[in-house]
């Protein structure tokens, strides 16, 4: 995997500055730790860099890429997982490869199809190509949002780069805050494309291609998950052999490598499918890696090593603590340079970190919770209908019980459960899904933030919710629910989360179910095969009873969690402190410190568990400390970059 970069003054055609974008390329150092490279166009004014991690075609495989003439420029951050069948078409065409580089196939598609050449990639990429023939810039991102890519607009210059540090080390990049991601993350713990922390910073966003040509930008959404589309007319039998058939085949891709490759094995049925379809293809290669936790509620390494032992798999385990955790904290925002509250980074980081010593690719088992409903808040949100219909006397009972119920340090315990089934209370599904898994309300927020920075706060919080929706007809209720939580959650949390863990130790992650042929399959599967009456995940189960033990398919659902109620109490309570202090907060000048106090203090006593809330906020302190960045003296306004990003 690697890291890209680039410059464009498309305007004045003024020569890039040569010495910023090689200082810029080195802070993407750690996507690419093996090579480096770069592009000049001086006459056109443009420049690309690039850090490579070393993957497939190790010796020619170096980047910049160019077509046979020197005409077509590639930077690409990926893996093209069709390449073996492109190189065959592309060459009976008469194009020349001068790499073994999965990368260079887009280059030659691009010359046969145009724009068009993405919707012929099977793959997870981020790409920039320069055609010096048309004076056109083109980038490109994979279909489900794999690997990042920013860009930013000013003063009629077009800057791009896999990470926002790497913008930022750019002196003409400016450094302030955006209020309205802020804003949005406060809510849904992520920022939801296309916009960044940073204003004025953008995401190209996931299936979506961006053209820059005679002064002009253009952004076009080149695919979807077909959710919209008319339901398979398929039994279970089918639907089950199907989908064991294109998981097998997007296995077997992702096996395409010239260094070694491992599995992460959580113990869980996806990444145990994952791990037993290799163990199938490449028997006497697997290693597996895992990590447990000291508390057993959060704890699956037993199972995870008890399957390993079962297929035969070398398999490496490690425990992650609080004194991991510890280690980890200061330097959270160097993984993530966005404010992201998914704590289950931290783990994620540290097994990436204890693979990478071993293999340079690791397989993993993301992707089909979103698409096939494999989130308990699924089965839960069937059982909202039964609590509004209740008598108004019986809700104000249950609401006060679960106000007296004691905070619980276990895994997903009843009281926290229950709490936050009460916060989607009385709101729509589309809106309630995500104050189920994120932070604050609204009502919250208006008292965390100080009144200053609420009133330059000008976009809706779930205006993101309505333009998603808005874009195209999706009929059924859960469908939507289903294609939000992967537009949102998905693409802008969980992926970012991997993406940025794994690459800040060197090692690249690739997940089967991310393949779009099994996204577009299972999109289109009847609701009733992904949650059947209670059973989430249902023709994912149904497949991998043929291939898993008893004791994994039918184990309770466990996420990549860490026992935070506890660590926010205990361990982290000395960090947490000083970034709530009130003499923090208020030479900070975002937030209202009786809140947050009221937050902590609850917290501490156990009189309620705030950890969603005060995690949320203290990543973000530490983002902020470390980014400083400026806060906007007046209302945000909308750029010429938002109009652009609006005109697909």
């Amino acid at each position: 995997m690697c890291g890209i970069i680039g410059i464009y003054h498309y305007n004045s055609k003024e020569p890039a500055n040569r010495l910023a974008l090689e200082k810029a390329t080195t802070v993407l150092e750690h996507r690419g730790p093996d090579e480096f490279g770069y592009f000049f166009d001086n006459q056109n004014g443009l420049a690309f860099g690039h850090r490579r991690l070393s993957i497939i075609d190790l010796s020619t495989g170096k980047q910049p890429l160019y077509n046979e003439d020197g005409s077509i420029v590639l930077v690409c951050n990926g893996e093209i997982y069709n390449f073996p069948e492109l190189y065959d078409k592309l060459t009976s065409f008469g194009h020349r490869f001068k790499t073994k580089s999965d990368n260079e196939a887009i280059i030659h598609l691009y010359e046969t199809y145009g724009l068009d050449c993405v919707n012929h990639l099977n793959g997870m990429f981020a790409f920039a190509l320069w055609d010096s023939n048309k004076k056109q810039l083109f980038l490109a991102r994979d279909r489900m949002g794999v690997k990042p890519l920013y860009f930013a607009l000013q003063n009629n210059s077009f800057y791009f780069a896999s990470e926002i540090k790497g913008l930022l080390a750019l002196p003409e990049i400016k450094r302030e805050l955006n209020l309205d991601a802020l804003n949005k993350y406060l809510t849904y713990e992520n920022i939801p494309s296309p916009h960044s922390i940073i204003k004025n910073i953008y995401k190209l966003e996931a299936g979506q291609i961006l053209t820059l040509h005679n002064g002009q930008i253009r952004t076009e959404k080149y695919w979807d998950l077909p959710l919209d589309e008319p339901k398979l007319n398929i039994s279970e039998e089918e639907a089950s052999e199907e989908l064991e058939r294109l998981f097998a085949k997007a296995v077997q891709r992702r096996l395409l490598s010239d260094v070694p490759v491992g599995v992460f094995l959580s113990g869980g049925i996806d990444s145990s499918l994952v791990a037993k379809f290799v163990s199938d293809i490449a028997p006497d290669k697997v290693k597996t890696f895992s990590i447990g936790f000291h508390e057993k509620s959060f704890d699956e390494s037993k199972i995870a090593m008890r399957f390993a032992k079962e297929i035969g798999s070398e398999h490496n385990q490690n425990m992650f603590d609080s004194k991991e955790c510890l280690k980890l904290i200061p330097n959270i925002c160097n993984l993530v340079d966005e404010p992201l509250s998914d704590a289950s980074i931290l783990p994620t980081y540290f097994l990436s970190h204890f693979a990478s010593r071993q293999v340079k690719v690791c397989l993993g088992g993301d992707g089909p919770d979103e698409l096939l409903a494999g989130y308990q808040i699924f089965p839960v949100h069937k059982l909202i209908g039964l609590y509004d219909v209740l008598p108004r006397e019986l809700k104000k009972l249950i609401m006060h019980t679960a106000r007296n119920m004691p905070a619980r340090e276990t895994y997903l315990s009843v009281p926290f459960a229950l709490k936050q089934f009460l916060r989607g209370a009385g709101i729509s599904s589309e809106i309630r899904l995500f104050i189920w898994i994120g932070a604050y309300l609204e009502n919250e927020k208006k008292l965390l933030l100080n009144k200053d920075i609420q009133s330059k706060i000008q976009t809706n919080t779930f205006d993101v919710i309505g333009n998603y929706l808005s874009n195209r007809f999706i009929p059924g209720e859960t469908d939507r629910l289903l294609y939000l939580i992967s537009k949102i959650y998905l693409s802008d949390d969980i992926l970012v989360k991997v993406d940025r863990a794994s690459m800040a130790t060197g090692l690249e992650v690739r997940a089967p179910f991310l393949d779009y042929t099994i996204q577009e399959f299972a999109a289109r599967l009847p609701y009733e095969y992904k949650l059947s009456r209670i059973i989430t995940k249902y023709i994912l189960k149904k497949m991998a009873s043929k291939h898993l033990p008893r004791y994994i398919t039918h184990k309770k659902k466990q996420g990549f969690a860490i026992p935070m109620t506890k660590w926010l109490k205990h361990e982290l309570k000395d960090i947490l402190l000083h970034y709530t202090s009130k003499e923090y907060i208020e030479n900070q000048g975002i937030f209202q410190h009786d809140f947050i106090s009221t937050l902590v203090q609850n917290h501490l006593s156990e009189k309620w568990d705030n950890k969603k809330l005060l995690w949320n906020l203290l990543v973000f302190q530490l983002w902020y400390d470390q980014y400083k960045p400026a806060i906007p003296n007046e209302s945000s306004t909308t750029s010429g970059t938002s109009k652009i990003l609006s005109a697909n």
